[in-house]
């Protein structure tokens, strides 16, 4: 069954985060600004609850990420781990054999397109969520730091595979060993961010991307990201099958016929997502 986020700014029983609905559009936002969005248990779990409303919300078009304040995530709060892990405990079953980062997965395995807004400082997982979207569009004044090093730790939350897919192997390393602070635009000439906008245009330019997809025909736009992630595993001719698969749910589509007919009728699309 659907839910619906309409009116719900925060979003009751979720922690450390906001979330708004504007025309399809859900924007989460991470709200712990004093410490600079660096994840707890509870932004965690809210995380993956997020996800799985919205994948299950047929209203629900696009999912879009920010941070409140200056960053828009540190990673994890390091100030009160050892707390934090104490204080929380899974509430059910499912929750205590789900993958801590699970969300992460999810992230590029649901079909729902995601978009990250980089407000500012992205460090360790925070980074990690920031390269699990689908798109990222960045602020002029953003900056990208790995952290695991500092800590003498392995990167986690799929960091590792997710910058070595966007920038490379030798690149990855360098960023990993080095902890070398990267400028957003050393971020766009790498391809590791989409776009880069000035800081008070970051919000109006992700919601035009977003707005704009969330208009589409959602099956077909949901399948098309699931099929350029498939390529990443695939060979081509395997590919090729898989994309007349994926092609058949569109062929008797609603939105397939309503395309067919506003294109000859010289017209924009009024597509519903059928």
């Amino acid at each position: 069954m659907s839910r619906s986020f309409e009116g719900l700014t925060p979003y009751e029983g979720y922690e450390d985060v906001l979330l708004e609905r504007n025309n399809g559009v859900v924007v989460l936002t991470l709200n712990r600004p004093e410490k600079l969005n660096a994840f707890t248990p509870g932004i965690r779990v809210s995380l993956k609850r997020i996800l799985d409303d919205v994948e299950f919300d047929d209203d629900a078009k696009v999912l879009v990420i920010t941070g409140e304040g200056r960053a828009f995530g540190a990673g994890a709060d390091l100030s009160s781990a050892d707390r934090m892990s104490e204080e929380y405990q899974p509430s059910n079953r499912h929750e205590r054999l789900q993958s801590r980062f699970g969300w992460v997965s999810q992230m590029r395995t649901m079909n729902t397109p995601i978009i990250a807004a980089i407000n500012g400082v992205t460090a360790g997982g925070g980074m990690a969520l920031a390269m699990a979207c689908d798109i990222r569009v960045c602020a002029d004044t953003a900056r990208f730091v790995t952290g695991y090093n500092n800590i003498a730790v392995v990167p986690d939350v799929g960091a590792t595979w997710l910058l070595t897919h966007l920038v490379g192997p030798s690149r990855a390393l360098k960023w990993f060993w080095t902890n070398e602070s990267v400028s957003s635009e050393e971020a766009y000439r790498t391809g590791l961010v989409d776009e880069v906008v000035p800081l008070d245009q970051l919000m109006v330019r992700t919601m035009e991307i977003a707005t704009r997809i969330a208009e589409g025909p959602s099956i077909a736009l949901e399948l098309t990201k699931r099929a350029v992630y498939k390529s990443l595993h695939l060979d081509l001719a395997t590919h090729v099958d898989m994309e007349l698969y994926l092609q058949g749910f569109t062929t008797d589509s609603e939105d397939r016929k309503e395309g067919g007919i506003a294109f000859r009728e010289k017209r924009k699309p009024e597509y519903r997502g059928r």
